[in-house]
């Protein structure tokens, strides 16, 4: 890991362009941020690149299994860590389905929802709340 920077993760804002709706996952009692919703995805391993990275993610959260090229990139933030010099690399990617899918969701997650951008949920892991800020979700369907 790089001295300077806390771990880089890798996540999808996966959208169907059919319903206008994006795919979120709900974190449950079982790991940290209960209750919370997020993007698929999460930490990089040490010599993963970010795609690599976000497709085992994806197969290990959501049973979603993809090609690397189905997978464009949309931004890379680079977050302050608060009360620390450290930087994290955020790298956000799209995945546009062709209809609304139900996730085989791991431990990870209680449930998922597909919401239009009007009606996200309102309570966020930081990585999804930057996306949203950020105007990924816009971006993810707009591009």
């Amino acid at each position: 890991m790089d001295k300077g920077h806390s771990q880089p993760g890798a996540w999808a804002v996966i959208y169907c362009a059919a319903t206008g709706k994006f795919l979120m996952g709900k974190r449950s009692a079982k790991v940290n941020k209960a209750g919370v919703w997020n993007l698929f995805g999460g930490r990089i391993d040490d010599g993963e690149r970010p795609r690599e990275a976000l497709l085992r993610e994806l197969g290990e959260e959501a049973g979603i299994r993809i090609k690397a090229k189905r997978l464009a990139k949309l931004d890379t933030v680079s977050k302050k860590l608060r009360s620390r010099q450290f930087e994290r690399d955020m790298h956000y990617f799209v995945i546009r389905a062709a209809h609304e899918f139900s996730p085989r969701l791991n431990r990870e997650h209680s449930d998922f929802g597909w919401f239009a951008a009007k009606q996200l949920p309102s309570r966020y892991n930081a990585p999804t709340s930057i996306a949203i800020k950020k105007g990924l979700f816009a971006k993810a369907a707009r591009d």
